[in-house]
């Protein structure tokens, strides 16, 4: 093998090199983008678990008696909204979910701080704002984010991980059916 066809193999072999490394970057970064989407939906997932279960619950302390219709001065007064006195920290309306934090883990085994909270809300234009007063309407703000030092849920800011938090807000209103 004479010296040309030795620079030939020797630059051949350093493009290969080259490919294999860059390829191996790209498929690390793909794993990576991957595990952090199956992250952001087992968070969603558990977000949309808890509006199931929030909504099963009745809209106040005092509508759990469901023989009348009630007054607004009947709900829960704004800054009382969590538990109340009876309940024994057991929820058994709507607004015992507000201030509460909850640790929960996904079947990814990933723990998951959940983080709820609920206010008035009324209609002023067309968008939503919050109330001090009682309303026919409650909004709960559901935010998730994991609790590890390194996060799981992050966004990329000038190439730092920073804590990503997803939140999803719905309303719940006061109906009543004779």
């Amino acid at each position: 093998m004479n010296t040309g066809q030795m620079m030939l193999t020797i630059g051949a072999l350093a493009l290969l090199s080259f490919a294999i490394l860059n390829l191996n970057s790209s498929l690390n970064e793909n794993d990576i983008g991957l595990a952090q989407n199956r992250y952001r939906l087992e968070a969603l997932s558990l977000i949309t678990s808890y509006i199931e279960q929030a909504t099963m619950y009745f809209f106040d302390e005092a509508s759990t008696d469901t023989s009348s219709s009630k007054n607004l001065a009947d709900f829960t007064a704004p800054n009382l909204l969590g538990f109340e006195g009876n309940d024994s920290s057991a929820v058994d309306d709507f607004d015992d979910f507000n201030g509460r934090t909850i640790p929960d883990t996904g079947l990814s085994g990933v723990v998951y701080k959940v983080m709820f909270k609920v206010d008035y809300v009324r209609l002023q234009g067309d968008s939503l704002v919050k109330s001090n007063v009682r309303e026919w309407n409650k909004r709960m703000t559901i935010s998730i984010t994991d609790n590890y030092p390194e996060p799981l849920l992050y966004r990329n800011v000038s190439g730092d991980r920073v804590r990503d938090t997803l939140s999803i807000t719905f309303v719940n209103s006061y109906w009543f059916y004779n």
